[in-house]
């Protein structure tokens, strides 16, 4: 059972008047946090504080974000204040590598067990960050979960980080110099991937350093875990010619990342669990499902469609992944039947496309796939009906999306039924609370 609380007694007024709310009705414990740096802590680069806003066991507690939300209008934007994830990017940085976490093609996961939106991302030349970053909503705090390699600053790298043979093996090195024969090289001069698990090649890589790249939707989150995941990587640091088929999970309970099954596939994808926390992803125009408890993929469909700039989400009432690009036509996948059935949907409502990589969230309390292109508008896909409703949220102006795309940076909150999204690092987080009922 999902640990959290939801849409009955406010959780402004847990603790006041009913002992226990907020608490979950299940034994079975939710794995503690082990962190870093969170936002609040002493100086820019935060300090060395561990994270107490988020419970080791039980339900998710309430926090500042509620008398906000309570007092928020239904339809309206709220920019929540000083929620800029640079406060926590590792110092000393340059601006632009901590930037580049976001707008350099990089999307984000949430996790729903935490209530948190997670990002991660970088890659090509735009940014070697590796880190793992989270917003947590009950407290409206980034933090950092994890460290630049040893000799890599938020500024500065060494020569064997830059080095773009062991970009095939999705690892930052563990050494100052690379061994690797010419023998062990594609000819565009990097490691074969049937090498990287080579004993020779694997004891000169760190395992807890994933290489930052672009991600598009190629990261995700799973209940059935509580990790979040790469899922595979494309435009790694530093050539962002490369690609990688490892996946990567990172436990929140012990702030290290747990090694997956690899993708079947390198490539820029999409994707969304679904209700029991399998990941669904599409890559190489097919269909993917990663269960993350058996660590095993499954090949479904293919259906001649690539989902390079798209945001998925899935229908968790009727099991259905929807992609969404420019938003006149939506492929979905029927999830419960034999053959993962395709359909492309041609939708009616929309009068400007929502396309460029839009964020994508469903919400089981409208019963609709949200779509958020930019700014204070949105746009309220009912699939059965094939129509789209247009709206422009009242209350703070979010700002133009990120260049490069939303992603997975727009998410539905089901604790506290709201919408959250960042579109920078050097820009506030923002919120959006939808109507009681559906447009």
């Amino acid at each position: 059972m999902r640990r959290s609380i939801r849409y009955g007694l406010p959780l402004l007024l847990c603790g006041l008047v009913a002992p226990g709310c907020g608490k979950s009705d299940s034994d079975e414990p939710l794995p503690g946090d082990a962190g870093v740096i969170t936002q609040g802590d002493a100086g820019t680069d935060g300090g060395t504080g561990v994270d107490s806003g988020v419970p080791d066991a039980g339900g998710i507690e309430p926090g500042p974000i509620d008398a906000i939300i309570a007092a928020m209008p239904e339809g309206s934007w709220k920019e929540l204040p000083n929620t800029q994830m640079a406060d926590v990017c590792p110092a000393p940085y340059s601006s632009y590598p901590c930037e580049a976490v976001m707008i350099a093609w990089s999307g984000g996961a949430y996790d729903s067990l935490r209530d948190r939106l997670v990002v991660w991302g970088g890659g090509h030349d735009d940014s070697p960050y590796n880190n793992v970053f989270t917003f947590d909503l009950a407290s409206m705090k980034w933090k950092r979960w994890t460290e630049l390699p040893a000799g890599m600053t938020g500024n500065s790298v060494t020569p064997v980080m830059r080095d773009k043979r062991v970009e095939t093996c999705g690892l930052y090195p563990s050494v100052t110099s690379l061994d690797i024969p010419d023998a062990g090289l594609t000819a565009t001069g990097y490691v074969r991937p049937e090498l990287c698990e080579d004993p020779s090649i694997l004891s000169q890589l760190d395992a807890q350093q994933p290489r930052s790249a672009h991600m598009y939707g190629n990261v995700a989150f799973s209940e059935a875990s509580g990790r979040f995941y790469v899922l595979g990587s494309v435009a790694i640091y530093p050539s962002g010619q490369s690609g990688t088929q490892r996946v990567s999970g990172f436990d929140f309970a012990t702030g290290r990342w747990v090694r997956g099954a690899n993708n079947p596939v390198v490539d820029y994808g999409a994707s969304a669990a679904d209700a029991r926390g399998h990941i669904w992803y599409i890559g190489s125009r097919k269909l993917h499902e990663y269960d993350p408890v058996a660590d095993t993929w499954t090949a479904h469909a293919s259906n001649g469609a690539g989902y390079y700039y798209a945001g998925a989400a899935v229908d968790t009432k009727r099991n259905i992944l929807a992609l969404v690009r420019e938003g006149t036509t939506v492929s979905t996948y029927a999830l419960g039947t034999p053959g993962k059935t395709q359909a492309t949907v041609t939708t009616t409502g929309l009068s400007a496309a929502v396309g460029g990589a839009p964020g994508l969230a469903y919400s089981p309390v409208l019963d609709r796939f949200v779509a958020y292109p930019g700014g204070r508008k949105l746009a309220v896909l009912d699939l059965q009906a094939a129509r789209w409703v247009e709206v422009t949220g009242t209350g703070d102006d979010p700002g133009p999306a990120a260049a490069n795309g939303t992603y997975g940076r727009f998410r539905y909150s089901p604790t506290r039924n709201v919408f959250v999204v960042v579109n920078g690092t050097r820009r506030n987080v923002f919120i959006w609370k939808p109507p009681s009922t559906a447009p």
